[in-house]
């Protein structure tokens, strides 16, 4: 199973745009996207080294360009399980004043709560002493609060992406039926957008992994279901581009690894990645040149290794 805050780090960054106008429509005149946005993961990880990895949240830095040619930097958090976290205000603004310290950047940062704790949704870090105040205030977005009505209505498709999180958190998914009814209605809705190939993907990779099934069949089915649905609609179905995908970032790493060692580690990658955006054992042998075997013993250690270090 991929862990959500891979999820969501995945998904702002492949809808980074998308992301801006869904939780900064008012400044989105100010910002020249022509520029492009930049990622600063390297900065983020030399600015707080000491962060635990195994809490699961994610972190994204980024920067843009104003149109006045200024730079300015997005602080990203999104907090995934609702873990009691007393420090996680402080942490907040351990991340601006180092941001602000080392790079002497302005910064914006906001923290998307998906979970329903709300003893842990901190919106402001405080701190007096001695006639000396501090207040340290940052955005929030709780999901809870919102509607999947509210976030549809949004016309975003990071939006879609929210609801697909808040009916995470309805128990009744616990289900797979209900589960198989609520993950074809998002596909259906997310194919009459007509959004480009690149998001379907992306959405469709959220959507297929957010929420897995308890019975591993039924996952096969829906993935069948969504081949049934892209067909008349697309010239190349998802579950195609997917692999088409794999295959190639597979190979350019393969060779960029070097032929000897390039081939084993190339079938290792496009294990893993197939693997992450949810294939079936089948279909990864087969693009991977592997055994059902090999590529499960591949997947087990993958997944005992990331149970490690969780």
């Amino acid at each position: 199973m991929v862990r959500r805050d891979t999820l969501w780090k995945a998904l702002i960054e492949e809808l980074v745009e998308d992301f801006l106008y869904f939780f900064f429509p008012t400044y989105m005149d100010q910002i020249d996207l022509r520029r492009g946005v930049v990622f600063l993961d390297k900065d983020l990880e030399q600015i707080m080294p000491e962060a635990d990895t195994r809490r699961r949240h994610a972190d994204k830095l980024f920067k843009v360009w104003l149109n006045d040619g200024e730079e300015h930097w997005f602080l990203v958090h999104v907090e995934v399980q609702g873990y009691p976290d007393a420090g996680f205000a402080f942490r907040m603004f351990q991340y601006y004043y180092r941001i602000l310290d080392r790079y002497n950047k302005p910064v914006t940062a906001i923290a998307l709560y998906t979970d329903t704790n709300r003893a842990y949704h901190a919106t402001a870090y405080q701190t007096s002493f001695l006639g000396t105040e501090l207040t340290y205030r940052f955005q929030s977005f709780i999901l809870a609060d919102k509607t999947p009505e509210d976030l549809r209505a949004s016309g975003n498709p990071f939006g879609l992406a929210l609801e697909t999180a808040y009916r995470a958190l309805n128990p009744r998914l616990k289900d797979d039926n209900q589960l198989m009814v609520s993950k074809l209605e998002l596909m259906r809705h997310l194919l009459s957008q007509g959004l480009d190939k690149a998001k379907i993907r992306q959405l469709y990779n959220f959507i297929n992994m957010y929420v897995s099934f308890q019975n591993s069949e039924n996952k096969l089915k829906f993935e069948n279901e969504v081949r049934k649905i892209t067909k008349s609609r697309e010239p190349m179905g998802l579950e195609e581009a997917i692999l088409k995908e794999v295959l190639e970032q597979g190979i350019e790493q393969g060779i960029e690894q070097g032929i000897e060692q390039g081939v084993e580690r190339k079938a290792h990658t496009v294990v893993i990645r197939a693997h992450e955006k949810g294939l079936p054992v089948v279909d990864i042998a087969e693009i991977a040149g592997l055994t059902a075997e090999e590529v499960a013993s591949i997947i087990a250690a993958y997944e005992a290794d990331e149970g490690t270090s969780a």
